[in-house]
């Protein structure tokens, strides 16, 4: 790979791969040993980019996904469960809270869920693109997007005011 080619691909790309090894890590040193690796391969031609495979992108965000599991692997610190299984709870916030709270609450997510929730609203990116970054059929990121964003609503259900039928919402008095 051309330096210059490099150059691009690093400049356009970095902030995503951080913010992303940042939001499933929830560390910024993991983050950017993260970051570091994925350039440091692409580099070296340890992963290469091909259009007829899928995007740059998707590329760097699969291989900084792949770096991060591997990560909590050798740490021990992902427990494999069946992630259908887990149902989760509300939190308990203060609307003040409301930007820690949905930070909280995605760190709280099961970490299949929360990568294709990561991919697919912060990055943006097309049910294919989170597909080929994970490495996994389009249905299955459909899947986990929606017990993904399930669970998000009801562990962030306390900051939402309850709306009764006729609309007023509930404890007021009309």
């Amino acid at each position: 790979m051309r330096n210059e080619d490099f150059a691009a691909i690093f400049n356009e790309h970095k902030t995503a791969v951080y913010q992303f090894a940042w939001r499933m890590s929830n560390s910024r040193t993991t983050a950017e040993d993260v970051t570091q690796d994925v350039f440091l391969a692409l580099l070296r031609g340890d992963i290469e980019a091909d259009d007829a495979r899928g995007s740059v992108r998707s590329l760097l965000l699969g291989t900084a996904r792949n770096l991060i599991w591997k990560r909590w692997r050798h740490e021990r610190r992902w427990n494999p469960l069946a992630e259908d299984a887990f149902i989760a709870s509300p939190l308990p916030f203060h609307d003040e809270d409301r930007e820690e709270a949905v930070s909280m609450a995605m760190g709280s997510l099961p970490p299949l869920q929360r990568e294709a929730l990561i991919l697919a609203t912060y990055h943006e990116l097309s049910l294919q693109e989170v597909a080929e970054a994970l490495g996994v059929e389009t249905g299955t990121v459909k899947a986990r997007l929606h017990r993904g964003r399930e669970n998000l609503k009801r562990m962030l259900s306390p900051l939402s005011p309850t709306v009764g039928r006729s609309g007023a919402k509930s404890g007021t008095q009309e």
